[in-house]
């Protein structure tokens, strides 16, 4: 009996060992959209900047990532951030994303698109601006 409690906190132990080595550790690597070229204009398209970032991010094996999109306005005109990803990701939005004002500009379904991802965190104390009351007399 002694014995099989002794193996079963072994065993606990072990687990519980590799599951914290397991885990990502550190500091996540932050990914400033301003940094890596976005524009914060509200008028450049930065859905290339903004895919490129998210691809780096996704792909990285050692360690959480996260994106960080500073005060400003960032127009969008459509992006699609697809998994599944290496590790957890943190989406921190703290300035604007902007839509189209025509939502037949947007190049694709949806404005913002989040597919096969686990792990996904957003935060911030931004805005997703879809332009909505300018848009509403075009969208059928």
């Amino acid at each position: 009996m002694v014995f099989t409690a002794c193996a079963f906190k072994v065993l606990f132990l072990s687990l519980f060992f590799i599951a914290i080595a397991s885990r990502p550790t550190g500091r996540p690597k932050v990914f400033n959209v301003r940094r890596h070229g976005a524009k914060s204009d509200g008028k450049t398209d930065n859905t290339n900047e903004f895919t490129d970032i998210w691809k780096r991010a996704c792909a990285r094996k050692s360690g959480s990532s996260k994106i960080y999109v500073p005060k400003g306005t960032f127009y969008l005109s459509g992006v699609e951030f697809v998994g599944p990803c290496q590790n957890p990701i943190e989406f921190v939005i703290d300035g604007t994303l902007l839509a189209p004002a025509n939502p037949n500009d947007i190049k694709q379904d949806t404005w913002i698109n989040f597919r096969y991802i686990n792990n996904l965190f957003i935060s911030g104390s931004g805005t997703l601006d879809g332009q909505g009351k300018q848009s509403w007399p075009l969208n059928d």
